[in-house]
């Protein structure tokens, strides 16, 4: 008899109890996004080199010839610049040294080298067209 008196008080007071524990969200794991994608643990051995090309105003310039050289085995690529003036070269090996040049008529950029120790996947640049004779 004693036992079924003392059954609802204890369980009174476990629920009292658990309700009044504060969990610390500061240790709990953060929101995460795109869980679905399998995360490699290895760093990606390829690299993207993207771009714009602008003019000396700095506007885009469609139609300009971006020539994308690999410095190991001397091949060079060449792209056209869309309306926006962005280019783009995917799937580029990290270990190897590049450079890049823009031009268009009597107008060019100055090369741009993209290194082994740049380490960066994507690369980013911006390459302004000038008149050749003020190049070095």
């Amino acid at each position: 008899m004693k036992f079924s008196k003392l059954l609802p008080t204890a369980l009174l007071s476990a629920a009292g109890i658990l309700s009044a524990q504060h969990t610390d969200l500061s240790k709990q794991p953060g929101a995460v996004f795109n869980s679905d994608r399998p995360q490699s643990s290895k760093p990606s051995k390829v690299r993207t080199i993207q771009g714009t090309v602008k003019d000396l105003s700095d506007n885009p310039v469609s139609g300009a010839v971006v020539q994308l050289k690999d410095l190991r085995t001397s091949k060079v690529v060449d792209f056209l610049t869309k309306d926006d003036g962005k280019f783009a070269f995917h799937d580029l090996r990290l270990d190897v040294n590049y450079e890049l040049v823009a031009k268009r008529g009597d107008l060019a950029a100055p090369t741009k080298k993209v290194t082994t120790f740049d380490t960066r996947n994507n690369v980013v640049l911006t390459l302004k067209l000038e008149p050749v004779a003020k190049q070095q």
